[in-house]
């Protein structure tokens, strides 16, 4: 559920006047418009996190576009826009690939006029009606201006291509379907194959397009030399739709990847149809290539009935005859399966699910879905791979599993920030950085990567510490050699009487807890309707506080901390339970808690208690151990499958064990500052409300020698 954050509002006649003024023909001739503070033309050789000189140069200060399609062995014509340097004729370029299910690039489809064009310019950055990865910023998922123009600017060709049923290309999107990786591997051989290409590639994206990589690396293509997934989970199950057992339900059900899918026109909401990729009609316009929309509703594809009727044809705003090419690309999305519908029926990680229509179809279980369901081929493989997450990222353990487990076979790396899902977060600016210019950043270090791996340049990426974290309120970004950290000390808070959460235990007891159903853990968003959090994949507009939540919680607080105090790694949580329910969903959250009382969210967990035996984490990776992959870090794995669920867990007063993690965080808690774990049953409406709680049933966490519940905090010593 990723939006474009393509928004165009002009409130005032002064600031389109001055839109007007600023407008000019030269806006958009692809020159390469780089942060020369970070790409360095200084001869004196550095190579470090986001700075970088003396290796590799930003020579190259223009670049051209073109596109066309690929066709695969069965026939499916695959979308592609191929950036090139401006370099000397015959100029060969290493090759950054992505690969996107949410469009290469957008178009508006109509008429702009000088003032229009103004209105564009101001709000993306680019005046055409054609808004790609390279002239407009916030517009196309995946990717930025200034991060693909760096790549330019170095000398690296850029090639962007919309998977099949999505985009400008043909064929039908089934979520996950083996397709996207055999496709990929076609399009990578064909890239290695232009003249124009020195035969080596690297791919990078965040969500989706990191899924893309995991599958296509696997496939082993042999011009893909290194990958730099982002933001991606390791299980599709527990990481994604039902996450600890619990269905995110927001997230499932809403469904902004169909309307880009059917190229759907719907300004307010930000939603544009990407952009074709023939100009039929050889007027050098491409909006004029999208069918009018007969009946204003923001799709074309419910007005006519071509092919079925032939002399129903599409028509166009400049009249002219076509073969329809855009349109009939489009109308083969109509027999997509929405992404919405597999979290509903996948009630469990071995649930088959059979998905489209009798010609289109695809029967799978959330391991087949996974990221990781090649993980042994990609293994295999030898491509260097550089994972990317962030702190307040709904897959951050994913990130550190991929790591932590490619690190025993491939040329490994790990990365990670502040950000959200898509590196946007109110930490950047609460922690002291910009925002803009951190995620800019971003592009000088695709470079060092690639230049070492594509380049085969010995800049050193391949011999400093692999890990590179920020450490939030503390002491910023920092190297560390391993994950989890050597030197963590495990700290266990008791939970104790009078809400307290301290190292010594507290008398023997238990507390009572009265779920609230209506308890609520999101934030608003400027660009969403409705509230937002990590398990949305979206950022609210300022750092998360929860005071108001944590009335409707179950809480735990230390004294007031006596130092500076550092937790980096994974918190676990060891909570006994009861219920007057048979079962129940507990979500957790760590809170930051200020002298003045403002607790903000540090990181959080979520666990379904009928879900409360252990696995063998191996079981992760297609629900079997006999594939030779130790999977790291080691951490509670709940298994998942219809077998392992206890749908009587908490029936007549049973006490049940929860062993689980929290998200990973690097977060220093400073002198004076408390720290708390609140706990509630329900987290609505981004989650489902388990079905066997009702509203006024009754938790009982258990605190006494028997049944000591626990918080283990990774202590970082100074």
């Amino acid at each position: 559920m990723h939006i474009n954050r393509l928004t165009i509002t002009f409130s005032t006649i002064a600031i389109l006047s001055m839109a007007i003024f600023a407008f000019s023909p030269a806006d958009d001739d692809n020159s390469l418009e780089i942060n020369r503070s970070l790409a360095s033309d200084s001869k004196s050789k550095i190579s470090a996190p986001f700075k970088y000189s003396g290796y590799s140069e930003a020579k190259y200060k223009a670049y051209t576009k073109r596109s066309e399609y690929v066709t695969m062995d069965d026939g499916t014509r695959i979308a592609v826009d191929i950036y090139l340097p401006q370099g000397a004729d015959g100029e060969q370029f290493p090759v950054i690939f992505q690969y996107t299910p949410y469009g290469r690039a957008y178009i508006i489809p109509e008429k702009m006029g000088i003032v229009d064009r103004a209105k564009y310019r101001l709000a993306t950055g680019t005046s055409t009606n054609v808004l790609d990865r390279a002239n407009s910023h916030e517009t196309c998922y995946g990717s930025s201006d200034a991060i693909v123009q760096t790549l330019l600017s170095y000398g690296y060709a850029y090639v962007c291509a919309d998977a099949r049923g999505t985009g400008a290309s043909f064929g039908v999107k089934i979520d996950f379907q083996p397709e996207f990786a055999t496709d990929g591997k076609q399009i990578i051989d064909w890239i290695a194959r232009q003249d124009w290409s020195t035969g080596k590639v690297g791919m990078f994206g965040g969500s989706y397009l990191g899924y893309m990589q995991l599958v296509v690396g696997a496939e082993q293509p042999e011009a893909l030399k290194a990958i730099f997934p982002e933001v991606v989970s390791f299980d599709g199950f527990s990481s994604e739709i039902r996450p600890g057992g619990t269905w995110v339900k927001l997230y499932s059900t809403e469904d902004f990847q169909t309307l880009y899918e059917h190229n759907k026109y719907l300004p307010k909401q930000y939603v544009y149809p990407t952009a074709p990729v023939i100009d039929e009609d050889g007027d050098g316009e491409l909006w004029d290539e999208i069918p009018i929309d007969r009946d204003g509703d923001g799709s074309f594809l419910n007005d006519y009935n071509f092919p079925d009727d032939p002399n129903d044809e599409p028509q166009y705003a400049d009249g002219n005859a076509r073969q329809h090419i855009y349109y009939l690309a489009s109308k083969q999305h109509l027999l997509n399966v929405p992404y919405n519908t597999l979290g509903g029926i996948a009630q469990f990680i071995n649930t088959k699910v059979t998905l489209g229509t009798d010609t289109n179809q695809v029967t799978l279980t959330a391991y087949e879905a996974s990221p990781v369901a090649k993980l042994p081929q990609l293994m295999q493989s030898g491509i260097a791979v550089y994972n990317h997450g962030s702190w307040m990222d709904t897959f951050i353990t994913g990130t550190t599993e991929l790591f932590c487990t490619m690190q025993q076979s491939n040329p490994s790396k790990m990365i990670v920030d502040v950000g959200y899902h898509e590196t946007y977060s109110p930490f950047w600016k609460h922690c002291g950085e910009k925002e803009e210019e951190s995620i800019e950043a971003y592009g000088i270090e695709l470079v060092r990567f690639y230049d070492r791996y594509l380049r085969d340049i010995d800049n050193g990426i391949d011999r400093e510490p692999p890990i590179y974290i920020y450490n939030m309120n503390g002491d910023g970004w920092r190297f560390e050699n391993e994950w989890p950290l050597a030197r963590q000390i495990d700290r266990t808070m008791h939970l104790g009487a009078g809400a307290s959460l301290d190292t010594v235990a507290t008398a023997d007891g238990r507390d009572d807890y009265q779920v609230d159903l209506t308890h609520n853990s999101s934030w608003k968003s400027k660009w969403y309707s409705y509230g937002v959090s990590r398990w949305v994949m979206a950022n609210p507009d300022k750092v998360p506080l929860r005071n108001d939540m944590d009335d409707k919680c179950l809480i735990y607080t230390t004294k007031a901390l006596v130092e500076d105090t550092e937790v980096t790694g994974f918190p676990m949580l060891d909570l006994f339970v009861s219920a007057t329910c048979t079962d129940a969903d507990i979500h957790v959250y760590l809170e930051d808690v200020d002298e003045s009382g403002q607790a903000i969210l540090v990181t959080e967990g979520v666990l379904r208690a009928g879900f409360h035996r252990l696995h063998d984490n191996r079981l992760m990776i297609g629900g079997r151990t006999d594939h030779g992959i130790t999977v790291l870090p080691e951490l509670p794995w709940h298994g998942y499958e219809i077998a392992d669920y206890d749908s009587l867990a908490l029936d007549n007063g049973n006490i049940v064990d929860l062993k689980f993690e929290l998200f990973p965080t690097s977060w220093t808690f400073l002198k004076g500052h408390k720290i708390r774990l609140s706990i509630a049953c329900a987290d609505t409406p981004t989650f489902e409300t388990n079905p066997r709680t009702v509203d006024g049933s009754v938790l009982t966490v258990y605190r006494d020698a028997k049944h000591p519940s626990t918080l283990t905090l990774p202590i970082i010593p100074k």
